[in-house]
């Protein structure tokens, strides 16, 4: 199999769908069926349903006998367990990779924080959620663990890209705010004092 053109036409899929979500044509719950799905794609059957087991895999959607394809809704427990998974796996990672980051990085997070703090009003999400992501990807690129990565990338997407996408004003200064005390515990070369907060504190469900 070509595992490039295989993630070519998983990505093409998954961002229909979003795209779909995004203009209000689909909503968390209904159901597609593969023929719409091949036409509305313009993908042919095989591979379109190989990209969709592997967004069922995920969590994305779901294959149901006789009705077709659920696009999956992001309930609280899900998101309580996902963050859950988040602070784990990113925890985990930043200790890994802790003795790397230096005063270049630390500079370039505090950068990306100013940045998410001028977004506070924006009300169009992904812009925050893309300088969120670059904010925690300055010290994730230093990981080689690849499948630790790819689980991270999975959960953040289902958290903010493919859920819900209702970040207030509060919790948008919160995170903010947190990621100040992430800086300064690396700056200050606490590494389980940053990796302690990151888990138990940046990835809590405290809003």
């Amino acid at each position: 199999m070509d595992l490039s053109n295989h993630e070519l036409l998983r990505t093409q899929v998954y961002e229909y769908l979003r795209a779909e979500l995004r203009q209000g044509n689909l909503r968390p719950g209904i159901f597609l069926s593969m023929n719409q799905l091949q036409k509305q794609v313009g993908i042919s059957r095989t591979p379109l349903r190989d990209a969709l087991l592997l967004l069922q895999a995920e969590g994305f959607v779901d294959f149901l006998p006789q009705r077709g394809i659920r696009i999956n809704e992001v309930t609280q427990q899900d998101i309580e367990n996902m963050y859950e998974i988040l602070g784990a796996l990113d925890s985990s990672a930043l200790l890994s990779v802790f003795d790397k980051i230096g005063e270049r990085e630390i500079e370039e997070m505090k950068k990306i924080n100013e940045e998410m703090a001028k977004n506070f009003g924006d009300h169009e999400f992904r812009p925050y959620w893309d300088l969120n992501t670059a904010f925690h990807g300055v010290y994730l690129k230093f990981s080689s663990n690849a499948p630790l990565l790819n689980q991270l990338s999975i959960v953040r997407q289902r958290l903010f890209a493919f859920g819900k996408e209702d970040w207030s004003l509060k919790m948008k200064k919160m995170n903010h705010d947190e990621h100040l005390k992430m800086i300064e515990l690396i700056a200050g070369g606490d590494a389980i004092g940053a990796a302690n907060f990151m888990r138990d504190v940046h990835c809590s469900i405290n809003f």
